[in-house]
């Protein structure tokens, strides 16, 4: 009898519904992980459920609006897309695989996923976290699932964890080609900015070599390129909190550096490769802050680079402050969007900028071909596919 191998490909996860109790209930899992609890799980417990989810379970769901899809959540669109995308190259190679997705802190979760597989006679499995740099909190966590899971399923059949894929030659090529195809040219002086979710200072001290990874990574990507070192750089962005020191330079104040520093007429591109799919912390967090941060620094406006509107400290009246800050650049991104093409942004497909466009993000390779190429040649070592 053959041997059936069953594949997950884990994130994160996403809220189900763009609601405050739909939000609340997504943060609440998700903020009590305790790869992801600032202090001791009962003070935090207090703190976060008497303020801060009162307070940016609101927010937050305003900002899930702004980019939900008529479909659902854009995570979870382009996650079952994936899905049936990996079972069709396996259908088409003959290979005996089942592929499911699952969720660290949403739905479809690992129980579900693991229990389908068992059912479907897998005796092997394969867990993908979609996160191309491994870290203690993100594929940390997605272990920290599958042990649960597992157990609780009475798997007894062997489990293999990809750590990351930060410097495979197929990821590699494909974040090189996305950056190429949104239109990117170092002969007209464009720079480019890799972004990557930023980790507490305390996780690199026990051990973690996030930080390693993504320089190794935006090496590749820059050689890749045939870039001059001076045409491009590394910030870490979505800080969690101010109560810990952060992976830094911060993305914020890097843009308004290189905002002050550009050169007439050039454009910077921003490409976040830790990211596998448009999120909230892309979709929403780059055009709606971001991008009208580094534009209002380029004209020469004062801007505050410092504060974080989305970190969990910014409550009340300074969450209130941070947010008025920015309000009307905010604005004049919704109606840019509308005006040139947010659609087609939501979806992850490149569109070439116009010339006067100073600031063009690189979406993610999400449900794309390439995308799929990436992962099946990623898998490829653990379920022998050699197509």
């Amino acid at each position: 009898m053959s041997e059936v191998v069953g594949i997950i490909i884990a994130n994160t996860g996403t809220p189900a519904a763009p609601t405050k109790k739909a939000v609340k209930k997504y943060l609440s899992r998700f903020l009590m992980d305790p790869r992801i609890c600032p202090m001791p799980r009962p003070i935090w417990w207090l703190l976060l459920h008497t303020v801060i989810l009162r307070k940016r379970a609101r927010a937050s769901a305003e900002k899930y609006r702004a980019i939900w899809t008529a479909q659902g959540s854009p995570m979870a669109v382009t996650y079952d897309a994936l899905e049936r995308g990996l079972a069709a190259h396996y259908e088409q190679q003959g290979a005996p695989v089942v592929v499911r997705c699952a969720m660290s802190y949403g739905k479809p979760t690992f129980k579900k996923a693991i229990k389908a597989l068992k059912e479907a006679g897998c005796t092997r499995l394969v867990v993908l976290p979609m996160y191309p740099q491994s870290a203690l909190s993100t594929t940390g966590s997605v272990r920290d699932a599958v042990a649960r899971a597992t157990r609780r399923a009475r798997w007894k059949h062997p489990v293999a964890i990809v750590d990351d894929y930060s410097e495979h030659p197929a990821y590699v090529r494909a974040i090189a080609a996305s950056v190429r195809n949104a239109g990117f040219s170092e002969e007209k002086g464009d720079r480019l900015l890799f972004s990557y979710h930023s980790i507490p200072l305390k996780d690199i001290e026990a051990g973690d070599t996030y930080e390693l990874q993504t320089g190794a990574t935006s090496l590749a990507v820059a050689g890749e390129l045939g870039l001059d070192r001076r045409r491009w750089t590394i910030s870490y962005q979505s800080r969690f909190d101010k109560g810990r020191t952060w992976l830094s330079p911060f993305t914020r104040p890097t843009l308004v550096r290189l905002a002050r520093a550009a050169e007439p007429d050039s454009r910077l591109f921003m490409v976040c490769p830790n990211f596998a799919v448009d999120c909230l912390e892309t979709l929403y967090d780059i055009p709606f802050e971001l991008e009208p941060l580094y534009r209002a620094a380029l004209v020469g406006e004062a801007v505050n680079a410092e504060e974080e509107p989305g970190a969990l400290e910014n409550t009340g009246r300074r969450a209130a402050h941070c947010d008025d800050h920015l309000a009307a650049r905010q604005a004049a991104a919704h109606a840019g969007r509308d005006r040139t093409g947010e659609p087609a942004f939501r979806r992850g497909s490149h569109r070439r900028p116009t010339p006067e466009e100073s600031f063009i993000y690189v979406p993610c390779l999400n449900k794309s071909k390439a995308h799929l190429k990436v992962l099946t040649a990623v898998l490829a070592p653990y379920v022998g596919d050699e197509g």
